[in-house]
């Protein structure tokens, strides 16, 4: 677990001046690596924009220049897919046998302003739990959990909440079908 990235995803998500479109210069991951380290899940740097990792112009010793900055406008979205280990960007049969976890989202909805125009909205994030079936010759769909997208990055750098992982111990259904490295945003190799 990350604890840094927990206290900035904490400031992020609470701090009232945060939530109003200042950004942080201090972000949940660094924007230039390849994954997040330390995290529950694996988080390749593609899903930066996802993160509210932006370049922003800011003024560095009296002149412009584009810093990586942090923000809190979380966007996961359908069809994203996140494995447990780096090694499910290899070829697909190699990449099953390291997989544990992954989680595609189905249905989501971007943290952001409310629409009321006061304050922050936290978004959501339907996600679809998937696991190796006993061969380790596909992932199958293992139950659906609806989360804030505040609560999905917690999700991602810390674990699952107690209930949540009780779930994820849980054996795959058997009716589901079976599911390929189809994410827009970084398909396997």
């Amino acid at each position: 677990m990350n604890q840094e990235a927990l206290d900035i995803l904490q400031r992020l998500t609470e701090d009232a001046s945060i939530r109003r479109q200042k950004r942080l210069t201090q972000l949940l991951k660094p924007a230039e690596a390849e994954y997040a380290e330390g995290w529950f899940m694996c988080v390749p740097k593609c899903f930066n924009d996802s993160l509210d990792i932006r370049l922003t112009e800011r003024i560095v010793d009296g002149h412009l220049a584009l810093v990586w900055t942090q923000g809190s406008a979380f966007s996961f979205s359908e069809g994203d897919i996140l494995y447990d280990t780096r090694n499910a960007y290899k070829v697909w049969s190699e990449a099953l046998k390291s997989i544990s976890l992954g989680v595609q989202v189905r249905q989501a909805l971007a943290a952001g302003a409310a629409s009321e125009g006061n304050g922050r909205s936290p978004g959501s994030v339907t996600f679809e739990i998937l696991k190796p079936d006993k061969r380790r010759s596909k992932l199958v769909g293992n139950g659906y959990y609806t989360l804030s997208q505040d609560d999905f990055v917690r999700f991602l750098i810390a674990g699952p909440s107690e209930g949540f992982a009780a779930r994820l111990k849980e054996a795959p259904t058997t009716n589901s079908t079976e599911i390929q490295p189809d994410c827009p945003k970084h398909p396997a190799g």
